[in-house]
């Protein structure tokens, strides 16, 4: 059976980090509870709030 289609559609995207960066963001989305995506899509959306007008 298909999944049902979400209301929120997001886009698929590869990155590329370091090592270290990797380590430390996986480390945090444990400890918080959350994955690497939400935690991504958050740091995004308030790098741009605070930077781009």
């Amino acid at each position: 059976m298909a999944r049902p289609k979400s209301e929120n559609k997001f886009i698929r995207k590869d990155i590329t980090m370091e090592p270290e960066q990797y380590r430390k963001l996986t480390e945090y989305c444990e400890s918080i509870e959350r994955p690497l995506s939400w935690v991504i899509r958050k740091a995004v959306k308030e790098y741009l709030e605070n930077n781009v007008a």
